[in-house]
């Protein structure tokens, strides 16, 4: 879990799962001859290993939940970047983040982060660390901010049911994975966002202890006053 006093380069912008996620930009096929191959790729020679055991823990977090098949697949579709390119996963949802763990466990542990368990407990309610502590005060905040989630965009992702796998993210998993998602999904329904809205996601997203461009890639969503 992502500490809020732990400030490193590599959350400067988006990271973990929901950064993955994204990753599957429409052309990731030039360069890699599956799924597997491509994050392998994404993940690079040489990842830190801090920024390796967030993804990790993402995954588990996910996997081990108490999150449904379609609650996870509508999580892992609002990632997909505009013009699409994310596998398919719907079916086989926690097989998919088994088959991510396949890749990447092994990548964090040669890059030095020897003490990753195999499974792993949610970030709350039952959190006693003192970043788990900030991730549950902030739970009520993020959920409100996705009852603010309209949408603009044609798309095959419903939103009701969307922000309901989003709130039991929030709730159920951990508040700050759930947050990135939401950002991810106001790009994915082109969300209108106030004035007002932008300044509580960017004012959250600092409690978490996010880097300055997590929230500023949804900042174009922000509606300009009329003239």
């Amino acid at each position: 879990m992502h500490d809020p006093a732990a400030q490193h380069e590599w959350i400067a912008f988006d990271f973990g799962v929901t950064a993955l996620g994204a990753s599957f930009h429409g052309d990731w096929m030039l360069g890699a001859g599956n799924e597997l191959e491509h994050i392998r790729t994404y993940l690079g020679p040489a990842p830190a290993s801090g920024r390796l055991s967030l993804l990790v823990e993402d995954v588990l977090r996910l996997r081990d939940s108490g999150l449904d098949g379609d609650e996870l697949n509508l999580l892992w579709r609002a990632t997909d970047p505009p013009l699409g390119g994310s596998p398919e996963i719907r079916g086989a949802e926690r097989a998919w983040l088994d088959r991510l763990l396949t890749v990447v466990l092994p990548v964090a542990r040669a890059r030095g982060a020897t003490a990753l368990p195999m499974s792993h407990p949610r970030c709350a309610p039952d959190g006693t660390s003192a970043a788990a502590t900030e991730h549950r005060r902030l739970t009520a905040e993020v959920v409100d901010l996705i009852g603010l989630l309209d949408q603009r965009a044609e798309g095959h992702y419903p939103l009701a049911r969307t922000r309901r796998a989003l709130v039991r993210c929030a709730e159920t998993v951990c508040s700050e994975l759930a947050f990135r998602f939401l950002l991810h999904t106001a790009n994915q329904f082109w969300s209108r966002l106030s004035p007002e809205t932008y300044g509580r996601l960017e004012h959250v997203s600092t409690a978490f202890g996010h880097g300055p461009h997590v929230v500023d890639a949804v900042e174009y969503l922000i509606e300009q006053p009329a003239e």
